[in-house]
């Protein structure tokens, strides 16, 4: 195999389609192996496995069984109140997926987070070399319970830099924005794109007198694919760390004005301000980014050739497009509305 792919969920299936389209053969490898409909395909290339990236043994059969020279880490947990669980993932997962690396000699791509930032001050663009901000006590406006999915992408990323300084591993860290696209089925999981797209399919409309200033930074679950293969397969590049985002942020009124150029009927409102943390049915999500902060991709671009190519309102109507297609897992049946 040229790739072990560790997590199968929205990303990593995403990832382990854009190799595949590449020429390139995959081992995917998650507790719970599920092949969404885009992976659904005949194909020698692909092979899914059941494992564990918490437990260094069984990760290591795998590599010694299938002989990858690609190491993609982007198992993760997900649930930032279960921080036991995050930790064994996230962090013991991290440091299992490095040393396998090492032993083997294989090029690794880790996939961290914006997350680390923190609460960033001011307004320009984030660089990938600028101190971060305090993780605890977040703001208002951000979401308490992400803090230990935030602490777990630092010392992941940490652990990651010593060791590409103490062994030369060859290792990239992709920091991701909101990712969102094709694979996610809950709603939860990508702040109020998903949320209001589903209540403008099914025609229901949703008032709220505030939110319409909250910033987000976006990125299509493509583009991610395509930064995760260059980071893979082009020369090692000078820099440990790269945000992942598209050209620019948006304001969550904006992605309401998107919806309603997707779907005319749709009837999506938000007042001025942020939305605050607690009893909101589109929560900021359970972690902290910066709040009105774009990330800076000019490292990305230069070093990677990164090329984001999905604004807004084409990564939507990609997402749209597959939502509708597989509404038994994304319709309100399967995932309630928020009261």
């Amino acid at each position: 195999m040229d790739a072990l792919v560790t997590g199968t969920g929205f990303v990593g299936a995403n990832v382990a389609a854009k190799f595949i389209d590449e020429g390139k053969s995959v081992i995917a490898l998650d507790q719970n192996p599920v092949k969404p409909d885009f992976l659904q395909r005949d194909d020698a290339k692909l092979s899914m496995v059941k494992g564990n990236v918490s437990e260094l043994g069984s990760l290591e059969e795998i590599v010694k069984k299938e002989r990858p020279k690609i190491l993609v880490h982007t198992a993760t947990y997900i649930n930032p109140r279960e921080v036991y669980n995050v930790f064994e993932v996230n962090v013991r997962g991290t440091s299992n997926a490095l040393e396998i690396a090492r032993k083997h000699d294989l090029r690794l791509v880790y996939l961290s987070s914006g997350a680390i930032y923190g609460q960033m001050e001011g307004n320009r663009d984030i660089e990938e070399d600028e101190s971060f901000g305090p993780l605890y006590p977040p703001r208002e406006h951000d979401n308490t319970s992400g803090v230990g999915y935030a602490m777990s992408k630092r010392l992941g990323e940490q652990w990651v830099g010593m060791y590409r300084d103490l062994y030369g591993l060859e290792v990239t860290a992709l920091r991701l924005a909101w990712v969102y696209g094709r694979g996610i089925a809950d709603y939860r999981l990508n702040s109020g794109v998903s949320l209001f797209l589903r209540k403008a399919i099914v025609g229901e409309s949703m008032h709220l007198p505030y939110g319409g200033d909250t910033f987000c930074d976006f990125v299509h679950v493509f583009d991610v694919a395509d930064a995760v293969f260059n980071a893979a397969t082009r020369p090692i590049p000078k820099n440990l760390a790269f945000n992942i985002t598209y050209e620019k942020g948006y304001l969550m009124k904006e992605v309401a004005s998107s919806v309603k150029s997707l779907i005319p009927t749709a009837d999506i409102e938000l007042g001025p301000g942020m939305w605050p943390s607690k009893g909101v049915p589109i929560p900021r999500g359970g972690i902290s980014f910066p709040s009105a902060r774009h990330t800076s991709i000019a490292r990305a671009k230069r070093e990677l050739g990164y090329a984001p190519s999905y604004d807004l309102v084409k990564g939507m109507n990609e997402y749209l497009t597959w939502m509708k297609k597989n509404w038994d897992l994304c319709s309100p049946q399967a995932y309630p509305f928020p009261a």
